[in-house]
């Protein structure tokens, strides 16, 4: 193995450019009116001593404080014009006009630096190595012995290895181990080593020279974090964050098998449960999925209650445009005081999951997780030849408590109210602050003032409007259209909230206890975000070439159920194509050219609260909506359903919790009052 010295790469010194002589213009020949104004142009014709002499810019340099002399009446009439003796400068001092102050500068500098850091380069042999000296890892060149162009960059740390194969600086393998870790680190390796093989791999119309590190930089900074606070031998950071997962998976695997106890759940499929388990008990735990390397705590996802893909190609549409929220689990330095540092076990729950309540203990009912305090885990005793002669003798002071704690970071971040954040904290959670430099409310997180426009201070109420486009299939038919929505949303109360981004923990169960929360908050946030920000993609499921026109006239009179109508209008990509629906364009364009007003009006307190009001029949509806824990909806106040409607076409009886499921369905305040307004009127 060649090791080969890293050369050092002095900053480039560039030559000063000579400043430029300081010229004089000087005034024409022929003196004009206008040749003031040609003495003060850059691109006047030069002239000659004995006219610079004469020229009345020749003074500019110097202070006068007696009459000046022109050359000619009409260069003092032209300056009598510009009247240069009124502007109240110092014209020897022009040139600082356009000097920014040393601090002016250095900030400058600051944004310029701070800009260039941001960008991780592109895939190369030097990029990589400048990405281990930044991560602060130690690397090594291995050239091949058959001579050819192919070498490895070996990256190591405590407790990883890293192995990039490269070919004509195109890397061609990666291959990712951790040495003297256990088994619940190394099963992860390959599929980790895949994801960062993926993150540089030059794929089929890519170039090298285009090629960035930004994906791979991401994933691997996650590793380098955890490699930098582990200690050898004694420390893993890798085992302790692969010990939560390990946990955390047999809690999820007990909970999808009460479920399953359930005819009615099981009947919907394993897909279903598993989306049941992720949105409405403990999430789901996953290792380096989604071109992320590292573990995540899935909890919520977009259309959680719509059928599974019935194609692959759906199944891969869903997989990009569906968006899943995360947490992900990590380490990071200890820096509060109150948070327990790191512990390392994969005993977090008791072996059986569920415990038995005692007799003293508050039970609800329900089964109880038999939750578990792991051992404190200690830093190993340094040895004593590299110990410093100037601190305190180790062996002296004792065993001590890691420097880092479990880190969670939200993906993407939840909005939530300030009384919520210090209930977080409350169970022993710091979270991540960040200054503040005016109170923010709820409505302005997930609807931003436009730039510009933000208030002062918290204003007392606030209307946000917005002319968007809903696709809506009309009743008894197949094919989609856009239906025009005219939605207002009405605060009258500001609600103080933040942005939750990142905190630090010590328990898992820290994790599970604000599940129900978060998804009550980020569904609350979907809503208004669909119905008060334009979908552009809105006509993407328009596809004039899937859209066949009727064969025949015939008017053929189908029955459906209430799945039905869910599934057809909710979820359209599923929906088959029919030539047998009748068309009725004059009514259709009138109809989606008018549109529908729908007024939102949020208030926050003691739970989050819509009412809304659209058009229903021959009057108004109005429906009050809570927006309660795991995003259930429950209605409050109701007049969409009454005696004349509570039974279904085919003889289902309906009920108010109706009116609350299909939001939980659709997602979309729009294609909800639509449904109601076309099937239950």
């Amino acid at each position: 193995m060649s090791t080969p010295t890293p050369g050092k790469h002095p900053l480039s010194q560039g030559k000063t450019p000579s400043q430029a002589q300081p010229g004089a213009a000087a005034t024409p020949s022929v003196s004009t009116p206008f040749s003031a104004a040609a003495a003060f142009s850059p691109h006047g014709p030069r002239s000659s001593p004995q006219q610079f002499k004469k020229s009345p810019t020749a003074t500019l340099g110097r202070s006068t404080t007696g009459p000046v002399n022109y050359d000619s009446p009409s260069a003092a009439a032209a300056l009598g014009v510009l009247d240069m003796s009124s502007l109240g400068m110092d014209l020897q001092n022009l040139g600082n006009l356009g000097r920014a102050s040393e601090d002016e500068r250095a900030r400058r500098l600051d944004s310029v630096i701070a800009i260039l850091g941001r960008s991780k380069g592109l895939v190369s042999e030097a990029g990589l190595e400048r990405l281990a000296k930044k991560l602060e890892l130690e690397f090594i060149w291995e050239n091949s012995m058959g001579g050819d162009d192919r070498k490895t960059l070996i990256v190591a740390g405590s407790a990883l290895e890293l192995l990039i194969g490269f070919c004509n600086n195109i890397v061609q393998s990666v291959n990712l181990s951790f040495p003297d870790s256990a088994e619940i680190v190394n099963k992860h390796a390959e599929a980790a080593g895949k994801i960062l093989f993926k993150d540089l791999q030059l794929l089929e119309g890519q170039s090298p020279l285009t090629k960035s590190l930004e994906k791979f930089a991401a994933n691997f900074q996650r590793l380098a974090i955890l490699d930098k606070l582990s200690i050898s031998p004694g420390l893993n950071m890798y085992e302790a964050v692969a010990g939560i997962y390990e946990s955390l998976c047999r809690l999820h695997a007990w909970e999808l098998q009460q479920i399953r106890g359930d005819p009615a759940a099981a009947a919907k499929g394993e897909e279903h449960l598993e989306s049941l388990v992720l949105c409405t008990r403990s999430g789901k735990p996953t290792m380096n999925t989604r071109g992320r390397v590292g573990m995540a705590l899935d909890y919520w996802m977009e259309r959680r209650l719509q059928p599974p893909p019935t194609s692959p190609e759906m199944a891969q549409w869903v997989e990009e445009n569906e968006q899943v929220w995360s947490i992900l689990v990590g380490c990071a330095p200890l820096r509060e005081i109150g948070v327990n540092p790191v512990r390392i076990s994969d005993k977090w729950i008791g072996p059986d999951v569920e415990k038995v309540p005692l007799p003293d203990e508050l039970h609800t009912g329900g089964p109880i997780v038999d939750w578990l305090e792991p051992e404190s885990t200690f830093v190993p005793t340094p040895d004593q030849t590299k110990v410093d002669p100037m601190q305190p003798d180790p062996s002296i002071l004792g065993p001590r408590l890691p420097d880092a704690v479990f880190h969670a970071t939200f993906d993407p971040p939840v909005h939530i109210p300030t009384t919520l954040w210090g209930q977080i904290q409350q169970l022993g959670c710091m979270i991540d602050e960040t200054p503040l430099n005016q109170l923010a409310t709820f409505d302005s997180l997930v609807l931003p003032y436009p730039p510009g426009k933000e208030p002062e201070a918290v204003a007392g109420s606030r209307t946000v409007t917005c002319n968007r486009q809903t696709a809506y299939a009309a009743p008894g038919q197949d094919k989609l259209s856009l239906k025009n929505h005219a939605n207002t949303l009405y605060v009258s109360k500001p609600i103080p909230s933040r942005t939750l981004t990142a905190m630090t923990f010590s328990h898992p169960q820290q994790l599970i206890t604000i599940l129900p929360y978060l998804r009550q908050y980020a569904f609350l946030a979907t809503l208004l975000e669909r119905s008060l920000v334009e979908d552009p993609n809105a006509s993407r499921l328009l596809d004039p070439d899937d859209i066949k026109p009727p064969t025949t006239t015939t008017v053929t009179e189908t029955t459906t159920t209430n799945q039905d109508d869910y599934d057809r209008l909710a979820n359209p990509l599923l929906t088959p194509k029919s030539e047998d629906a009748p068309e009725e364009k004059g009514r259709e364009e009138e109809e989606n050219t008018t549109p529908l007003n729908i007024d939102l009006t949020l208030t926050m307190l003691p739970v989050p609260q819509l009412r809304v009001v659209f058009p229903f029949r021959d009057r108004t509806a109005h429906v009050t909506l809570e927006i309660q824990e795991n995003g259930h909806v429950h209605v409050d106040s109701q007049d969409v359903l009454d005696e004349t409607n509570m039974v279904a076409p085919n003889g289902r009886q309906r009920s108010v919790d109706d009116v609350g499921v299909l939001l939980e369905r659709m997602e979309n305040v729009g294609k909800w009052a639509e449904f109601m307004r076309s099937r239950w009127a």
